[in-house]
C-alpha cells in the first residue's frame, strides 16, 4: 500500500529528504492542524545547515547596519568575519550576544509561523594597550536544529494519522586568528604658525584559522491511529566537519582634517576600504539513516523491523568566497560623526552542484551567491555636562541566495531572493568607567522567488549583545606597578 505523505525514505533519497518534508509540513500542511515551536537559528526550509540560507552574522552591530563585515565603522566591535579589524581596536575587547526573531512561511494560501532564536558570535580581542598586533578567537552559531513539530491528517484509507518532526544538535564556526596594523603619520597645519602630528593613514591584515563542526539529528515518526498498521520511525543523522582559513585586510586615509590656531580639533573626512577572502573548503559528513517499522509497548515506542540502513561517509567542497567594502566617514569638533558604507559579497555556488548534491533535494539545485549592502552609523555631539552618548546605525541589504527552486511543473527555476532592512544602536554601559557598551539592533527581511506562488518567508530579529573592555586604570594584561 501506497501513502504519499509517508515519511520513509527511499534508498535513493537526499540527506534532507526529511528537511524537506519538514518543510512542507510547516508550509503546505493538508491536515486539520499543523503546529510548529522551534528554537533555531533559521527555521527555513532551505537552510542546508546555514549554507543554503545562512543568516550571516549573528552581532548587534553589524547586522543592523546591514550586515557589513568587510569594512569597519568603528574601534569597538569584535567583528568574526573580518580578520585584520583585531588590529584596530583599542583595548582587549569581549563581546557577546544573542537573538530572538519570528517567522512566517508560505506558499500560495498555506502558511505557517516559528518563534525562533538563540546565541549569536561570542568573541574575544586579546592585545596589549596601544599594541598593533592582536589574538582573536570565538565560537559562532551557524545554524542549529532544534525544532518539534506535528501535523495532523486524513487518509481515506488509513483514516487518523500523526506526523511528527523532531531535530537536535547543528553546525557552529570556532575561529583563531591573528591581525597586525601599520600607522602613517603627517604633519598638518594647526593656524598660520603652528602644526599637528597626526595618524593620516592606515593599514591593518589579519588571518583566521576555523573550523566548522557539528551533529544534526532529524527524526520523523509516522503514527497511524488504525492499529491494523505499524507505525514508521525515520532517523537521519549527519555529522559535519570543514577546516578552512580567512584572509583581511583594511585600510584608512585621512582625506582633510583641520585644526586652529590653538590646536583644536575642527573636522575631518575619513576613507576607509576593506575586504576578506576564504578558499575553498572540504565539507565531510558522516552520514546514516535508518527506517524502521514500530510499535508502542508499555507506551513506549519500540523498533520492531529495519526496513532500511545506509551509513557513509559523503564529502564534497564548500567553494571560496571573497568580500570587499568601502566608506566615508565625517567626524566633527564636538565627537560628532557619520558615515556611509557599502559592502559586497559573492560566492560561487553553483560549483557545489557536482561536489555537493547531497546536501540539495529535487526541489532545488546550487546557484551562486551574492549580497550588497548599504549601512548608515550616526553619532551626536557631546552636550555640556553630558558626555555619554549613543550611536545610531541603519543599513539595508538585498542578496540572491545560493538555493534555486523549480516551479510546481518543473519547467522553470528561481534563485532564492532576500532582502532586509535593519536599525540598531550601541550606548556606554552606565555605571561603567570603561568603553564597555550594550548593544541592541533589529532587522526585518523577506525571503521570496520573482513566481510569488514558490515560495515566501518574512521574519522580524532582535538583537541584544555587549562588548566588555577594560577601565584605563585598570587595564588587562598590562602589569601593576605597585599592589
Amino acid at each position: 500500500m501506497h501513502f504519499s505523505h509517508t515519511p520513509t525514505l527511499t534508498p535513493d533519497s537526499s540527506v534532507f529528504s526529511i528537511g524537506t518534508r519538514l518543510g512542507l509540513a510547516l508550509v503546505l500542511g493538508l491536515g486539520a492542524a499543523t503546529l510548529g515551536w522551534s528554537q533555531e537559528t533559521d527555521f527555513s526550509p532551505f537552510a542546508r545547515f546555514g549554507l543554503g540560507t545562512s543568516q550571516g552574522t549573528l552581532n548587534p552591530n553589524l547586522a543592523s547596519m546591514g550586515g557589513i563585515t568587510s569594512v569597519s565603522a568603528n574601534n569597538l566591535v569584535v567583528n568574526a568575519d573580518q580578520p585584520a579589524a583585531a588590529a584596530g581596536l583599542t583595548n582587549p575587547t569581549f563581546q557577546g550576544s544573542i537573538h530572538v526573531q519570528g517567522m512566517r512561511l508560505s506558499e500560495g494560501d498555506a502558511t505557517s509561523t516559528a518563534l525562533t532564536g538563540g546565541p549569536g558570535n561570542f568573541g574575544l580581542v586579546i592585545k596589549q594597550p596601544r599594541s598593533r598586533s592582536a589574538l582573536q578567537v570565538g565560537l559562532t552559531p551557524l545554524t542549529s536544529k532544534a525544532f518539534a513539530v506535528t501535523r495532523a491528517t486524513t487518509d481515506t484509507t488509513l483514516g487518523n494519522i500523526v506526523e511528527s518532526y523532531d531535530g537536535t544538535g547543528g553546525l557552529a564556526r570556532a575561529y583563531l586568528g591573528f591581525a597586525h596594523g601599520w600607522r602613517g603619520r603627517h604633519w598638518i597645519n594647526a593656524g598660520s604658525a603652528d602644526s599637528v602630528l597626526i595618524s593620516s593613514n592606515g593599514l591593518d591584515v589579519g588571518a583566521q584559522v576555523d573550523h566548522w563542526f557539528g551533529n544534526a539529528l532529524q527524526t520523523a515518526t509516522l503514527d497511524i491511529a488504525d492499529l491494523s498498521f505499524r507505525d514508521v520511525r525515520t532517523t537521519i543523522s549527519s555529522r559535519h566537519r570543514a577546516t578552512g582559513a580567512v584572509l583581511g585586510a583594511e585600510a584608512f586615509q585621512v582625506l582633510k582634517a583641520k585644526y586652529n590656531e590653538y590646536k583644536q580639533f575642527q573636522g575631518s573626512w575619513l576613507f576607509r576600504m576593506g575586504g576578506t577572502w576564504s578558499p575553498s573548503r572540504a565539507l565531510n559528513t558522516d552520514y546514516y539513516r535508518l527506517v524502521e517499522s514500530t510499535l508502542i509497548l508499555n507506551n513506549v515506542v519500540t523498533g520492531v523491523d529495519t526496513s532500511a540502513f545506509d551509513e557513509q561517509v559523503l564529502s564534497g567542497t564548500i567553494p571560496a568566497k571573497w568580500t570587499a567594502g568601502a566608506g566615508i566617514q565625517w567626524d566633527g569638533p564636538t565627537g560628532n560623526r557619520i558615515g556611509l558604507y557599502v559592502d559586497h559579497h559573492s560566492q560561487a555556488w553553483s560549483e557545489a552542484a557536482t561536489t555537493l548534491p547531497h546536501l540539495m533535494d529535487g526541489s532545488g539545485s546550487w546557484g551562486d551567491a551574492s549580497t550588497t549592502a548599504v549601512g548608515l552609523v550616526w553619532t551626536p555631539g557631546r552636550k555640556p555636562g553630558k558626555i555619554v552618548r549613543p550611536t545610531y546605525r541603519a543599513g539595508y541589504s538585498q542578496s540572491t541566495l545560493p538555493v534555486v527552486l523549480n516551479s510546481a511543473d518543473e519547467a522553470d527555476a528561481y534563485p532564492l531572493l532576500e532582502r532586509r532592512v535593519s536599525l540598531g544602536l550601541n550606548t556606554p554601559l552606565k555605571g561603567s568607567r570603561s568603553a564597555s557598551q550594550l548593544h541592541l539592533g533589529m532587522d526585518v527581511g523577506q525571503r521570496y522567488t520573482e513566481l510569488e506562488s514558490i515560495h515566501r518567508e518574512t521574519n522580524l530579529r532582535l538583537h541584544v549583545g555587549v562588548t566588555v573592555t577594560p577601565y584605563v586604570k585598570n587595564l588587562w594584561l598590562t602589569p601593576r606597578l605597585y599592589d
